[in-house]
């Protein structure tokens, strides 16, 4: 049984999370760049109900969504990685599905849903590991 569509789904799904690497890198860098922060602290200088704490906490948040973005798509490269190579040649379907939806929760639940994409793609692939079965061979006498 040929299984290119969760194949195709999790290469997808593997690529969109290496993505999330880089946005992940991208938000730490933000939040340590005095450039941005001098920019920020500019643009909201005349706005009297923001105080200079804020911007800090703010800053603090980027970066502690950063590593949580880095996490959850290290994660799930990991498991689309190990789920695409027991999908090939149709090895091992049924643990292959249960590895794409542990991707889907790592993905979906640590990023808070900045991963929806990579999730659902996962999550598709997934299901049809789990669901597809092979074709009965009837033996006729």
């Amino acid at each position: 049984m040929k299984r290119t569509g969760e194949l195709a789904l999790g290469i997808i799904g593997i690529i969109l999370s290496g993505l999330m690497i880089f946005v992940g890198m991208l938000f730490m860098w933000i939040s340590k760049t005095d450039e941005f922060k001098t920019a920020m602290m500019d643009e909201f200088a005349n706005d009297p109900s923001i105080k200079p704490e804020d911007f800090e906490m703010i800053f603090n948040f980027m970066s502690g969504a950063g590593w949580a973005l880095i996490i959850a798509a290290v994660l799930g490269v990991i498991f689309g990685l190990i789920g695409v190579l027991n999908i090939k040649g149709n090895k091992n379907p049924k643990l292959a599905g249960w590895l794409f939806i542990a991707g889907t929760v790592s993905v979906g639940v640590i990023s808070v849903g900045f991963g929806f994409l990579p999730a659902l793609l996962f999550l598709i692939a997934g299901i049809m590991c789990l669901v597809r079965k092979p074709p009965v061979e009837t033996n006729e006498i």
